[in-house]
């Protein structure tokens, strides 16, 4: 299984520094202005003018996930009664054609940025909180860590929102972040499997019960074999709109 290791918030800020410039938006009329290519991305965080967008284009992976500043780029918006972007917005990209390959990666030349109406899913934003959450319980669990493991693998996510909450987790812990299974960290020397523990490290996992249905889900925290937490039977309902309004534990254990 591939491993990402994700940049912590200083270094995600210094490359997301993009040039902006083109028109200004045209409020009867949003639309992109003309540019050389056009990314469909879902945006997963919102830290200040930086956003956090995971590709929506066909094929896309958990590497497929960019930094975009706001700067003095321009933004339309679809829909006439929304003046801000937010976590779980469809937004297009309009850029020069160029990306250089940082990660996560930035594009070059943005020209502007379109806000579609519709296509709202703030999923990312509710899996960034209850991972905040099940860090806060049991904080002994935390101590010393240096490093954090991820696996999102048993979710609805697509593979580069996965990546992309990867990175805000790291942009919050300011640490880094790695992408996989238990086993598969395991496999690669991070987790001790003889002593059953992670010296340094946190494994955090979510998995839902039904990624095709309503939303029910496990979330995990694991240090070793006789220290992790565990949130069970949570459940979540989206809106109409498209906005999960919070979650609901269902029991939680310890070991």
């Amino acid at each position: 299984m591939r491993r990402s290791c994700l940049l912590g918030p200083t270094l995600f800020l210094l490359l997301g520094l993009l040039a902006a410039c083109g028109e200004a938006p045209d409020k009867e009329n949003p639309h992109l202005p003309a540019s050389e290519a056009c990314l469909t991305g879902r945006v997963a965080a919102v830290e200040g003018a930086q956003l956090l967008v995971a590709s929506l284009e066909e094929g896309a992976g958990e590497s497929d996930v960019y930094a975009v500043s706001l700067g003095q780029c321009p933004v339309a918006y679809q829909d006439p009664d929304q003046g801000a972007i937010r976590p779980g917005d469809r937004i297009q990209v309009g850029y020069g054609g160029t990306v250089e390959e940082t990660f996560p990666a930035r594009l070059g030349e943005v020209t502007g940025i379109l806000v579609e109406a519709s296509g709202f899913d703030d999923l990312c934003a509710l899996y960034l909180q209850v991972l905040e959450d099940l860090w806060a319980t049991d904080p002994a669990l935390n101590d010393g860590v240096a490093q954090l493991g991820l696996d999102l693998s048993q979710t609805r996510l697509s593979p580069a929102e996965q990546g992309a909450v990867g990175v805000a987790l790291s942009w919050q812990r300011d640490c880094p972040v790695l992408t996989g299974t238990w086993e598969a960290l395991a496999d690669q020397g991070y987790i001790d499997r003889e002593r059953v523990e992670w010296d340094d490290g946190l494994f955090l996992s979510l998995a839902e019960e039904n990624p095709s249905g309503a939303l029910t889900f496990t979330a995990q925290k694991w240090r070793s074999g006789t220290g992790a937490y565990w949130f069970t039977h949570c459940t979540a309902r989206q809106n109409p709109s498209g906005h999960w309004d919070g979650y609901t534990v269902g029991g939680e254990a310890i070991s």
